[in-house]
């Protein structure tokens, strides 16, 4: 018969449409409530303030802004209505009966799959281009059409609503129980990035050094969880003075197109699945075995995690709890699959989960791949990245901060450090003269590669700083590589804006802290800002300010004195310089006390604005500061104590 061997059946998707009406129906009202109604009402709003001084564009702004912001909940309700859909439209494959009736129609396989496949598709999508229209008539009859986005809406909400309702039917071909669907469903949305998670948590415990995986692992993790992916700021849309700008339809497309390639998958399985199999957890004969030890895997490293957590302990302790629970895992699987709780016999398949994971830890704990032990040569190495160590704080801007150097001598400190960190992997030092910092490096390898360790505990003793080979040795000979710190405080960037068009000093901060918690501060702009910088960089050139000493290590900096001076070359392009005024910084003491002779700065924070572009009420104290050669370098201070409420 022509029904025999069409791949699309009529009265099938009717009955499957009508059926499960209130699936597609819930769907319909929500975006109804969401867009058209809402419409309505700026359509309302405008018809009553148009002439009014309070009109301000109801529809137009609905049409540019509210549209395209409904982004977040184009995700959600595609991911909950996509499961849904597709539970109701396989929902012929769960239940033998059913499955049987299906199975004796006069049509092929392909046509049913086909047919249902639409249906349910139609739940989403018909609703959406009906909102569509509705939308688009409410804005023509406001007067404020605008089709970017509204088409941006209907992309990212129809291409979200394919994927995730195609990869909800194909979850549904792996197993024959409805309940089951949704199970895997939510698992395979998260499933990369939570064991992604988990074993880096495990590795970490175990290797000692250890940072974290390559990026181009996050980079796969990331795109393998499509909720975490697609509801990140990723996709935007926004209107500006020239036009609009779209983000992140490209992503939406990737996973357009991977939808295609699910539901070709899911026609394939759907054509070798059998009937029978109505009523089982896992439908497909080959991945029961992909089940069940993936079952043990995930429970092991779950609730071993948790269970090592609440018990305390170190290595032997984790280990212990996830062998228990990855073979309680993998017999709990078996259960399922069984649907029986005599499952002792298959005792072989939790034999080979623990195995596999008391491999894993004898090559971990005995460092089989020599992670732990591996220093890099110099002559491997073509530069290298580090931040700031942890060991002597002076509690500014400089005790923390990235450096990427290819210089040979920053290179044979790191290395140094990092051959003192793997020494002390067995034997950890903790006497009371000792001091310990941090060390987080990455090396750029000549052959192209890439080593990254982190230790947060290299134990370093403060009285070998002169001794060279020590660790506190190479760690002085950082602290005084000042073109190192000159990057590292900032005023390499400052500098490079000060030199250009519009750089100029904005502000300087100074803080006094004293014992008693008390915090004396005083602001400064303008040329007395200026001046304090002149100082500062005078300071640091000599030697005099931002000085780290090893032996300095347990020196509380409970009274202490930092200056913070912010500077800016363009409207967005600013940056700030923290540094503590140590007793050696002459130049910067002697600026600060003239300036206070000179009842200079005062106790609250000043505005700075550009000419012309005051908030209302504020009025100027003085005019632009102006260097000989004609740069302004700062822009007038506003008064503090404005004539009106100032707009913030």
């Amino acid at each position: 018969m022509r029904s025999g061997t069409s791949l699309f059946n009529g009265p099938v998707f009717k009955k499957t449409v009508l059926r499960y009406w209130p699936v597609w129906g819930a769907y319909s009202v929500i975006w109804l409530v969401a867009l058209p109604l809402q419409g309505l009402m700026m359509l309302q709003l405008d018809a009553q303030n148009r002439g009014t001084a309070y009109f301000s564009g109801y529809v137009e702004n609905f049409a540019q802004y509210t549209v395209p912001d409904l982004r977040m909940l184009s995700l959600v309700l595609a991911v909950v209505f996509g499961v849904l859909c597709a539970m109701a439209v396989c929902s012929h494959l769960y239940n033998p009966r059913s499955a049987n009736f299906f199975g004796g129609l006069p049509v092929r396989r392909e046509g049913l799959f086909v047919t249902h496949y639409l249906a349910g598709l139609a739940f989403l999508i018909v609703p959406n281009a009906v909102i569509f229209l509705l939308v688009l008539l409410i804005e023509a009859v406001g007067g404020a059409v605008f089709l970017p986005g509204l088409g941006f809406w209907l992309a990212v909400t129809c291409g979200e609503c394919f994927f995730f309702y195609t990869m909800a039917v194909f979850c549904g071909m792996f197993t024959g129980h409805i309940l089951a669907l949704p199970a895997f469903y939510g698992i395979f949305n998260i499933l990369a990035s939570g064991v992604y998670t988990l074993v880096e948590v495990v590795v970490r415990r175990f290797y000692y050094g250890f940072t974290g995986f390559s990026g181009w692992m996050d980079e796969a993790v990331k795109w393998l969880t499509p909720i975490g992916n697609l509801g990140s700021w990723s996709i935007e849309f926004w209107v500006t003075e020239n036009g609009y700008v779209i983000h992140g339809l490209d992503m939406v497309a990737v996973y357009a197109a991977a939808a295609l390639a699910l539901a070709g998958g899911a026609f394939l399985l759907y054509r070798a699945r059998r009937l029978e199999t109505a009523g089982d957890v896992v439908s497909v004969r080959p991945m029961r075995p992909v089940f069940q030890y993936g079952v043990a895997f995930c429970a092991g490293l779950v609730f071993g995690i948790g269970t090592a957590a609440i018990l305390g302990g170190g290595e032997l302790t984790l280990m212990a709890s996830i062998l228990v629970w990855a073979v309680i895992g993998c017999f709990a699987a078996r259960m399922m699959l069984e649907k029986s709780f005599r499952v002792l016999r298959y005792w072989k398949g939790a034999a080979a989960s623990a195995g596999v994971f008391v491999l894993l830890f004898l090559v971990v704990g005995f460092d089989l791949t020599g992670f732990e032990t591996r220093v890099p040569a110099a002559g491997e190495v073509e530069s290298v990245e580090i931040n700031g160590f942890r060991l002597v704080h002076l509690y500014d801007g400089g005790d923390y901060f990235n450096a990427y150097e290819n210089s040979e001598e920053i290179v044979n400190y790191t290395i140094l450090l990092h051959q003192a960190a793997v020494d002390q992997r067995d034997d950890r030092p903790n006497e009371w003269n000792l001091a310990n910092t941090t060390l987080s490096v990455t090396y750029h390898l000549k052959n192209g590669g890439e080593l990254s360790r982190y230790y947060d505990n290299i134990w370093v003793d403060p009285s070998q700083a002169d001794q060279e080979g020590t660790a506190a040795w190479a760690i002085q000979r950082i602290y005084d590589d000042r073109d190192l710190y000159w990057a590292g405080y900032g005023f390499e960037r400052a500098e490079r804006l000060l030199g250009g068009e519009n750089g100029r000093v904005l502000e300087a901060v100074y803080e006094a802290y004293e014992d008693d918690g008390e915090t004396q501060t005083r602001y400064y702009g303008g040329t007395e800002a200026r001046a304090l910088y002149e100082a500062v960089k005078e300071d640091f050139q000599a030697g005099r300010i931002g000085v780290r000493r090893v032996e300095d290590w347990n020196r509380n900096a409970f009274e202490r004195r930092n200056l913070t001076v912010s500077f800016a070359g363009g409207e967005n392009d600013t940056c700030s310089i923290e540094i503590r005024v140590q007793d050696t910084a002459s130049s910067t003491l002697a600026a600060l006390e003239r300036l206070e002779r000179e009842g200079a700065g005062q106790d609250y924070g000043t505005w700075t604005y550009a000419e012309g572009d005051l908030p209302p009420g504020m009025e100027h104290v003085d005019g632009p500061e102006v260097l000989e050669d004609g740069t302004v370098v700062a822009y007038p201070t506003v008064s503090a104590e404005p004539t009106a409420e100032p707009v913030s």
